[in-house]
């Protein structure tokens, strides 16, 4: 039987989010980062996403997606991004999502 275990720890995940955000945040205007689900929770499996929550001012940008994954870089993440107004208008269904997440940046919004 072959065990397999996850490339990154939670301690590697969260060390490599915080080091990386502040690039996206130049491109970004962020106000809110959480790490949530199994990598927060520490029972991660081989087969986990690492969900990220990323929340950032200003209208709605087609390219926020792709700017996040390719700025944080890490194997299987996978971000859920709303702009404030977004996250405003979700808000009670987002912070149930995000339960006993880890959070990596919280600024004021504008």
């Amino acid at each position: 039987m072959k065990v397999s275990y996850p490339k990154l720890s939670q301690a590697e995940v969260i060390t490599q989010l915080r080091a990386k955000l502040p690039a996206l945040a130049e491109q970004l205007p962020l106000v809110r980062v959480v790490l949530f689900g199994s990598y927060a929770q520490g029972n991660y499996t081989v087969g986990s996403d690492i969900d990220i929550l990323v929340v950032y001012t200003g209208p709605q940008r087609p390219d926020a997606y792709a700017l996040v994954k390719r700025t944080l870089g890490l194997p299987k993440l996978e971000p859920h991004l709303y702009t404030q107004a977004e996250y405003e208008q979700s808000r009670e269904m987002l912070e149930k999502m995000i339960i006993g997440g880890i959070v990596l940046l919280h600024r004021a919004s504008p």
